[in-house]
């Protein structure tokens, strides 16, 4: 009798199904869905781990559906969870202004300062044809919101939202954090180092605000003066 009940508990869904769903997410994002190929060096030769690489604007718009709208569905279909307990309302809003006041300008400060590493610059931007005149790098930095305002979703919110009341803050903001840094392999080194304290201040500060959106922002910030600086420098 105790095995119908034993299946009954696996099959039920939890919110610790989140982190399998983002698990498969970032597989298939790390492997078929980059704007660049990641490869090894061995025996003597190069060769591709991860698929041929998508121009960037489909890059950004299957960013968007792998990690923003799938993951969002599922918690909603599967673990009912409304979108304002995944972080998606507008929350405190005017400490997510006073946030965001702070937050662009130290958000330019960190691209300047990431433009001026040479592993950066061989990755970014990730269009190798972009150039800096508005009519160009313009549309590419509003088509980034679709990459970064995904990776909020995700991260910040379907898992640390998702699993806040099942974990509690301060784990969920780890477990965020955690699958957040290893999703940066692949990255620049100081790119993959930053995301460590990056997302747990990140998590912190949405968890205060009761939503994703105004961090989302901020790391767009951050990526759009990055690709600036390295276009203008």
């Amino acid at each position: 009798m105790a095995a119908p009940t034993i299946a009954r508990g696996v099959l039920t869904p939890r919110p610790e199904w989140l982190i399998l769903a983002a698990t498969g997410a970032l597989v298939t994002f790390h492997y078929a869905a980059r704007a660049d190929v990641v490869g090894v060096l061995g025996h003597g030769r190069w060769s591709a781990l991860t698929g041929a690489p998508l121009a960037p604007a489909t890059h950004f718009a299957v960013s968007a559906l792998l990690l923003g709208l799938l993951p969002v569905l599922l918690a909603r279909l599967v673990c009912r969870l409304p979108l304002d307990r995944l972080g998606l309302g507008l929350g405190a809003w005017r400490r997510g202004l006073a946030w965001l006041a702070v937050g662009i300008p130290l958000a330019v400060l960190a691209g300047w300062i990431g433009a001026d590493s040479a592993a950066v610059r061989a990755v970014y931007p990730l269009d190798g044809a972009l150039t800096a005149t508005p009519g160009d790098f313009i549309p590419h930095a509003l088509r980034q919101f679709l990459y970064f305002g995904a990776w909020e979703v995700l991260f910040r919110g379907v898992l640390l939202f998702g699993l806040r009341d099942r974990l509690g803050a301060g784990a969920a903001n780890i477990v965020q954090t955690a699958l957040s840094v290893l999703a940066h392999f692949g990255r620049p080194f100081d790119e993959t180092l930053a995301a460590l304290p990056a997302g747990l201040v990140f998590g912190a500060v949405d968890l205060g605000i009761g939503s994703v959106w105004y961090i989302a922002v901020i790391h767009w910030v951050v990526g759009v003066s990055l690709d600036w600086f390295i276009l203008a420098g």
